[in-house]
C-alpha cells in the first residue's frame, strides 16, 4: 500500500447533495492519485451527502474514507464483492440501515486486465465484474428506490463503448453497461428512477495509466501521457475528478430530467476524425 494521502484540489462547499446518501462501488484508493471512485466519493461527501464507500480491499477503502473526513464529509466503509448478489444485498442493507435511504449508486467497480488472444477464464472474469456486478449493484437497491419514489443511477463505462481499441472483454463489457442501463431506466422511469452512463476516455487514473499500446510498444510512462492528451481535442490530460464532476451532475437533482444518457468524458476524441487528430500525436511536434 501506498500511504501517501490522497491528493483532493480544491473543492466547492454547497449542499446539492445534502441528505442524500450514495453509494460509491469501487471506491478504495492507494496512494496519492485519485482514481474515479475515490474523486466520486470525495466530492459527493462534500457537496453534503452521506457517501458508502464500497470495495473489497479493507485498506483502499479506508483510505479513501480517510480523504472524506480530511474534508468534513460523512462517510461508511462496507466491504463487498459486487459478483456476489448477497454481498450486494447486504450492502444495500447497511446503506439503508446506517442512513435511511439510498438516493443515488454509481457502478464505478471495475477490472482493465491487458488482453491478448481469447481468454474464457478472463473473459468471464471481466464480464462478471464489470457488467453483472453492475445489475446486481442496481437489483439491491431499486427496492428501496422504487419505495421512496426517487434515486439515480450512474454507470461508469468507457469510450471503449464507442469505439475500437479496448481489450474485447472489457469493450464488450462497457457496451453492455451502456446497453444495460437504458433498460433499466426504461423499466424503472416511472418509478422516479433515472439511470445514466459516464464514459471516461483518456483520464489520469492509475488503472487507466496501466494501459499500453495495442503493439506493446508503449508504457505508462510520460510518452503515453503526453499521447492520451494530444489525442483529445482540448490538447489537455483528464482526471479522474473530471468523471466525479460528470458524475455528480448525473446523480443530484440538476439533472432531473436527464435518462438513458451516455456522457462522455473524454475532451472530445469520440467526437472528431482519428486522421486530423495525426498531426498532434507526432511528439517532434
Amino acid at each position: 500500500m501506498n500511504d501517501a494521502a490522497l491528493e483532493v484540489p480544491e473543492i466547492a462547499r454547497d449542499d446539492r447533495l445534502k441528505n442524500r446518501t450514495v453509494l460509491v462501488t469501487g471506491g478504495g484508493s492507494d496512494g496519492a492519485m485519485a482514481g474515479t471512485g475515490a474523486a466520486m466519493a470525495v466530492l459527493f461527501a462534500v457537496k453534503g451527502a452521506n457517501v458508502v464507500i464500497l470495495d473489497r480491499d479493507k485498506d483502499r477503502a479506508q483510505h479513501t474514507q480517510q480523504a472524506v473526513e480530511a474534508q468534513g464529509g460523512r462517510s461508511t466503509v462496507v466491504l463487498a464483492d459486487v459478483t456476489d448478489a448477497a454481498q450486494c444485498r447486504q450492502a444495500a442493507q447497511v446503506t439503508l440501515d446506517t442512513y435511511g435511504s439510498i438516493d443515488g449508486l454509481v457502478n464505478n467497480a471495475a477490472i482493465a486486465p491487458g488482453e491478448g488472444d481469447f481468454d474464457e477464464a478472463l473473459w468471464h472474469r471481466v464480464l462478471d465484474l464489470n457488467l453483472t456486478g453492475a445489475m446486481l449493484m442496481m437489483d439491491a437497491v431499486l427496492p428501496q428506490m422504487r419505495t421512496q419514489g426517487r434515486g439515480s443511477i450512474v454507470n461508469i463505462s468507457s469510450i471503449s463503448s464507442l469505439q475500437a481499441g479496448g481489450g474485447p472483454a472489457y469493450s464488450a463489457a462497457k457496451a453492455g453497461m451502456s446497453s444495460l442501463g437504458r433498460a433499466i431506466a426504461f423499466r424503472e422511469g416511472r418509478h422516479g428512477i433515472r439511470v445514466n452512463d459516464v464514459a471516461p476516455g483518456h483520464v489520469a487514473i492509475p488503472m487507466g495509466l496501466g494501459f499500453k499500446g495495442w503493439s506493446g510498444d508503449l508504457t505508462a510512462g510520460d510518452t503515453t501521457r503526453i499521447r492520451r492528451a494530444r489525442a483529445t481535442m482540448l490538447g489537455t490530460e483528464g482526471t479522474g475528478w473530471d468523471v466525479a464532476d460528470a458524475a455528480l451532475f448525473l446523480v443530484s437533482d440538476e439533472s432531473r430530467y436527464v435518462t438513458a444518457v451516455t456522457l462522455p468524458v473524454d475532451g472530445g476524441t469520440t467526437a472528431v476524425f482519428p486522421l486530423v487528430m495525426f498531426p498532434f500525436l507526432q511528439l517532434d511536434t
